[in-house]
């Protein structure tokens, strides 16, 4: 066992019994980590706030072997997630990320880069206007972290160069095999009949470079010069692309097709995502009738058979 301290953004925590809790932390040192909080729940607890979901913390935790979890001993608290009331879009967008980071991050294997990335759009979702743009960089920033970012210029059966600069009509249909990870041309898809292809645009995948550049810190990178059609066609593309990446599909991407639309982001039909819960909730933020209270779902929940000694 080590004392170890680190960066970390609170992704998901579960109620494990009547004073403590079990949080998700996304590291920056360490990757994901599971880790015990006891007492937590009580009403005067150690970790205070800090452990509020989407919370950027300063943590100290007991790293124990691998049949058992973590034991969290200090968390204090750096930023915490609170998108003033009129940003719903941020709101939501915030928990599509932590949802996003918690499906695709692996128990200590760190992404310093993906964490940085996280963390400073997590910040700017709480001020920022402009979510649509900062919730593209971290899309493709995450796909780029994960070695998954897609072929968007060359067939990834043949390896021919696809006229993405050329084309004039940026809503021209191509085809898109997201288990191969890359476009495809028309000849290969003539030949290769067992292709799943996902019909999308040439705009999608500008709006996808734009993202990448973005998320590398080019600002200038041309996001915003984008039809509602391109970023409708670039929303189903990554929002299919990641449910094939990560093997699910997230809850929380319903209410990712309202962040680019002009009204206010209430879907009428989507179930709302029971995915997460914070044990400081109902002190700090009491759900409204705009902003669904997202809790986690028993069968979602780390098994209570993994020792906490």
């Amino acid at each position: 066992m080590s004392l170890e301290t680190t960066n970390a953004l609170v992704v998901r925590t579960v109620d494990f019994s009547e004073s403590s809790s079990i949080v998700t932390l996304f590291s920056r040192d360490f990757g994901k980590v599971g880790a015990l909080a006891k007492g937590a729940r009580r009403l005067k607890n150690p970790f205070e706030t800090s452990l509020d979901l989407l919370a950027s913390i300063r943590v100290s935790f007991i790293r124990k072997n691998r049949d058992a979890l973590d034991l969290l001993t200090e968390a204090k608290l750096v930023r915490r997630f609170r998108p003033t009331r009129r940003n719903l879009r941020g709101l939501y967008a915030g928990y599509y990320l932590a949802e996003t980071l918690d499906a695709a991050t692996v128990d200590y294997e760190p992404l310093p880069e993906l964490w940085d990335l996280a963390d400073a759009t997590l910040a700017r979702f709480q001020t920022d206007d402009d979510v649509p743009r900062r919730l593209a960089a971290y899309e493709a920033g995450l796909l780029d972290a994960l070695g998954e970012f897609p072929s968007t210029r060359f067939c990834v059966e043949c390896g021919e160069e696809l006229p993405l600069d050329s084309v004039k009509n940026p809503d021209r249909r191509v085809l898109f095999a997201p288990n191969e990870g890359g476009v495809v041309c028309a000849r290969c898809r003539v030949e290769k009949q067992f292709f799943e292809l996902i019909p999308t645009t040439i705009a999608a995948f500008r709006l996808l470079e734009a993202s990448l550049a973005l998320a590398g810190g080019d600002e200038s990178a041309p996001f915003d010069e984008f039809s509602p059609q391109g970023r409708a066609a670039y929303r189903d593309l990554v929002g299919r692309y990641l449910a094939r990446v990560l093997n699910r599909r997230l809850k929380t991407a319903n209410f990712m097709r309202f962040i680019d639309s002009s009204r206010t982001p209430r879907p009428e039909n989507a179930e709302a995502p029971e995915t997460f819960e914070t044990s400081t909730q109902s002190q700090n933020s009491p759900p409204t009738s705009e902003s669904p209270k997202l809790r986690q779902s028993p069968q979602s929940a780390p098994s209570q058979e993994r020792s906490s000694q």
